[in-house]
């Protein structure tokens, strides 16, 4: 279902969920904020812009193509073009399961979900709650040709229609979690594949605050003992 490996997959996962320190202390230096006790109203829309520019550059290393989702004049977002044309988009877990409850047709990813016509011989993935679009859609989802007319120009700049959409859905906490999901084109899922293995293990945020050096690679044994140690002196202040 998914063209890419599991390294560019692990980039791309990976600069979805993973803080980065430099990145941070430049925006509160760009809003004038650097003691961090005034206002970050940008504070979410900054995080998003530093996710989509750093899979613009994944792509770009490895020779994919991406292009611009624009939704009115207040956001852009960014998807990511695979080896066979299939294209990701990327959404928090949080997010996705906001619009699967509002379900409104005129989403793009319902829209983008038009373009999985063949995957919809696929038996439903048991136990989800699908993109309701009942009640919210007007004219029921007025008429497919309409639809099927804004879908294409959601991705009007790839030269032909992709061939499947795949969502990336991620979950940013102390445990991490990633997911690929498909829909079809009743927007029911068809196919999911966790990707939280491919996450890093990597305190060198949490490291770093408490003065440690980690500028090295280290082993799984090592990250954990100093796991242990890091929560052991927190528990201690």
């Amino acid at each position: 279902m998914i063209s890419l490996n599991d390294s560019i997959l692990g980039e791309v996962v990976n600069a979805l969920v993973l803080n980065d320190p430099e990145s941070r202390e430049q925006y509160l230096i760009a809003i004038n904020n650097e003691s961090g006790n005034g206002v970050e109203n940008s504070r979410h829309t900054y995080q998003w812009d530093y996710r989509y520019n750093t899979i613009v550059k994944i792509a770009m290393k490895y020779n994919l193509g991406y292009s611009k989702l624009e939704r009115g004049n207040l956001w852009q977002a960014v998807y990511l073009i695979g080896p066979n044309n299939e294209i990701y988009v990327f959404f928090s877990s949080k997010n996705l399961r906001s619009i699967i409850r509002n379900g409104k047709d005129n989403h793009y990813l319902n829209l983008l979900n038009l373009f999985n016509e063949n995957l919809d011989d696929l038996v439903p993935v048991e136990g989800q709650i699908s993109l309701n679009l009942g009640d919210n859609c007007s004219n029921k989802c007025k008429d497919i040709e309409t639809l099927q007319m804004h879908a294409r120009e959601v991705v009007k700049m790839m030269e032909n229609p992709p061939s499947k959409v795949i969502v990336i859905a991620f979950n940013k906490t102390i445990t991490s979690t990633a997911e690929a999901l498909v829909f079809n084109t009743k927007n029911e899922i068809v196919w999911t594949k966790d990707l939280t293995s491919l996450i890093k293990n990597d305190y060198r945020f949490v490291l770093n605050s408490d003065d440690v050096v980690a500028d090295q690679e280290e082993s799984r044994t090592e990250r954990e003992s100093k796991k242990k140690q890091i929560v052991r002196l927190k528990n201690n202040r």
